[in-house]
C-alpha cells in the first residue's frame, strides 16, 4: 500500500487551482519519474483502472512543469534605477527664483 503523503501530492498534482512555484520544480519532476514507474508497474499488472489514474496525473504534471518552466523563463529581474529627483527639484527651484 502507498503512502498517504502520496496520494495528497498527487491529488495536489491535479489540482486546476494549484499555481506552480518555479522553486518546487525538482519535487514535482521527482513527482513525475514516480508516476512514470507506477504507470509501467500498473500496465505489467494489468490494473487499467490505475493506468487511467496515473495518466490524468502524467498529464496534469507534465502541464504543471511546463508552467513552471514558463514562470522561470519570466520571472527576470528588471533594474529601473533609482529616480533622480534633483534636476526636476532644480528646475522647480530655478523657475520660482527667476519669477
Amino acid at each position: 500500500m502507498r503512502p498517504a503523503s502520496f496520494f495528497s501530492s498527487e491529488a495536489c498534482i491535479r489540482c486546476p487551482v494549484l499555481r506552480p512555484d518555479p522553486a518546487q520544480t525538482p519535487r514535482l519532476e521527482e513527482i513525475h519519474a514516480n508516476l512514470l514507474d507506477r504507470l509501467q508497474e500498473a500496465k505489467e499488472q494489468g490494473w487499467l483502472g490505475e493506468v487511467a489514474a496515473i495518466e490524468a496525473s502524467l498529464a496534469a504534471a507534465e502541464q504543471k512543469l511546463a508552467a513552471m518552466r514558463d514562470l522561470a523563463a519570466r520571472h527576470t529581474t528588471v533594474h529601473l534605477g533609482i529616480p533622480d529627483f534633483r534636476t526636476s527639484a532644480g528646475r522647480l527651484t530655478e523657475s520660482h527664483d527667476g519669477g
